[in-house]
Order: C-alpha cells, then sequence, then structure tokens
C-alpha cells in the first residue's frame, strides 16, 4: 500500500494541519479508495481539498491552514518507505465569519460525530471556530447558539452530500491491527453542547 499507487480497498489517513498564532494542531480523517485510482497524485490532491474546504467553512479566519499529510494506514514500516506518505502544503485561512465578537479560547470545541449504521459514532473535535457571539450558557453549560448550530450544520450537510457525489473516497471509521473493522460513515451531526478539551490534549497532539 502506497500513496503512489492507489488500488480498490485501501485505507489512508489524512492529516489536516492548522495554526493559531504559534498553536498548531491537526484533526484526522481515515478514507477508503472505492476503486483503483488511474492517476494517484490528482486523486490525492483532490481528498486532500475536499476535506480542507470542509474545514475552512467550520474556523474562523484567525486560524491558518498549514499543510496535510495523507498517509497509509498502516505504519511506516523498516526501511524507511516515502512511497508511504506524501506532505502537501495548505494555505489560506477558515471562512467561518459568522460570530461577533473576539474568538473565545481554543479549549471551546466543536464537536461533530461521525454518524454510522451500527455501532459507536466517531468523533471529530474542531478548535478554533468560535467567537462570543456564538456562545452561549445552558444549565451552566457551555452550549452554541441555535443559529449557529443551524448554519454550520447545514454546511456540514451540503459538504457531505457533495462529498458522496465524488466516486472514489468513502469517509471510514477503521479500528484494528490486523484484523480491521471498517464502517462507513453516513454523514456529520454537529452537537449543541461545547466539548472543552485543554490546548495540549493527546486528541490534538499530532503536529512535532
Amino acid at each position: 500500500m502506497t500513496v503512489t499507487n492507489i488500488t480498490q480497498g485501501e485505507i489512508f489517513v489524512v492529516r489536516i494541519y492548522k495554526r493559531y498564532g504559534s498553536i498548531f494542531w491537526a484533526n484526522n480523517y481515515e478514507v477508503q479508495a472505492s476503486q483503483d485510482a488511474p492517476f494517484a497524485q490528482t486523486a490525492i490532491f483532490d481528498l486532500v481539498d475536499r476535506l480542507a474546504g470542509l474545514e475552512r467553512q467550520l474556523h474562523i479566519p484567525q486560524v491558518t491552514f498549514d499543510r496535510a499529510v495523507v498517509s497509509t494506514y498502516f505504519r511506516d514500516s523498516v526501511p524507511y518507505n516515502p512511497d508511504a506518505f506524501t506532505t502537501l502544503p495548505l494555505s489560506g485561512v477558515g471562512t467561518n465569519d459568522l460570530g461577533q465578537g473576539e474568538p473565545v479560547s481554543l479549549e471551546h470545541c466543536l464537536f461533530v460525530r461521525r454518524v454510522t449504521q451500527s455501532g459507536r459514532p466517531g468523533k471529530l473535535l474542531y478548535r478554533g471556530c468560535l467567537t462570543e457571539g456564538g456562545v452561549t450558557t445552558v444549565d451552566f453549560r457551555a452550549h452554541i447558539t441555535p443559529g449557529f448550530v443551524t448554519t454550520l450544520q447545514g454546511r456540514l450537510n451540503t459538504w457531505f452530500a457533495a462529498w458522496l457525489q465524488q466516486t472514489l473516497w468513502r469517509m471510514v471509521l477503521v479500528s484494528g491491527d490486523e484484523q480491521l473493522n471498517i464502517r462507513e460513515v453516513q454523514g456529520l451531526a454537529l452537537t449543541q453542547k461545547i466539548t472543552l478539551k485543554q490546548v495540549g490534549n493527546a486528541y490534538f497532539d499530532r503536529a512535532p
């Protein structure tokens, strides 16, 4: 399995790296090739462009996109194999300008569920997405305002509908090592409650 020769059934991990000031972090996605890719490089470019496009709609303009790393699901073996991963530069900033006021701390995260037909849903935590105008309190807990929930969920729905129109990649949840359990993601669902995670939380510990 390599990023230079993509065949049906192979699984890859995509990491989208962002920064806010001097703080870097990444979000991970697992995808599976639904068919052989005649042009692997073009397929990788398209995959990264689609996932970065999703994230740009969620992050505020103060967040800068840095790079994406696409790698095979299985860890690199010895000796080092450069065909097991590739790094693509990213540029630009988030386009989520819904809110008023100052950005809230990076500890305030959107919690998006990756919905599957069975089993536990996966989770995506996005930080750098909220300003003061998008946050309220319900029962002493931080929540996204209802208007924000409606708008951001609409963006997730529109993006996922477009994702399903392309035929090469499936978003999946993968567990296991030699015997893999693979479940296709069937939708993305935003939770109104805000999840608080410290900046150094292991979930975001993706950058060197």
